[in-house]
């Protein structure tokens, strides 16, 4: 987990135990019950679900499966107000390439080097990038949906180290 993500999850747990009325961090749902605490303890972190969440935790936990963390609505990214998927890709490239590259090769870099906590910096860049519509870690690939296709960022790293960038367009 990300400084950021724990960053979230404690401050999770301290509207909790102040008592603030919250929709339930793992479905989204405002379904809590309060007092807070006759809600579920969540079994994956020290927080309160709704009874619903609790008993698909159990069902899991006697399957001897998880879900992790960052699938939670709490944890979901906060999308940036943007504009890109109504203009032509030609217009949004430059604008991506020109605004977006140093954050984008900052995520590449994370999750090149930390991959257990890819889904995490991946989170991140949701709500850094305005405009992002899709991106995967391995290999690393930005997605951009325009009104007339999609521009595409993909990094990588050569043999000598640097990191290389390709950018380009698929029509709709």
């Amino acid at each position: 987990m990300t400084e950021r993500a724990i960053q979230r999850l404690e401050d999770l747990k301290a509207r909790q135990r102040v008592g603030e009325h919250m929709a339930c961090p793992r479905c989204g749902m405002d379904v809590m019950k309060t007092p807070v605490h006759t809600n579920a303890l969540s079994r994956a972190a020290d927080v309160y679900i709704c009874d619903a969440c609790g008993s698909t935790e159990a069902i899991l936990a006697y399957m001897h499966q998880s879900s992790p963390l960052s699938g939670w609505a709490a944890f979901r990214p906060k999308r940036l107000p943007c504009d890109l998927h109504a203009r032509p890709a030609s217009e949004a490239l430059p604008e991506i390439v020109g605004r977006q590259m140093a954050e984008l090769t900052r995520i590449y870099k994370l999750c090149r080097d930390d991959p257990d906590n890819a889904e995490w910096y991946r989170l991140e860049a949701f709500e850094s990038c305005p405009g992002l519509t899709e991106l995967w870690s391995q290999p690393f690939q930005a997605n951009y949906r325009a009104c007339d296709g999609t521009v595409v960022v993909r990094l990588k790293t050569d043999e000598a180290g640097n990191i290389q960038m390709a950018a380009n367009i698929i029509d709709k």
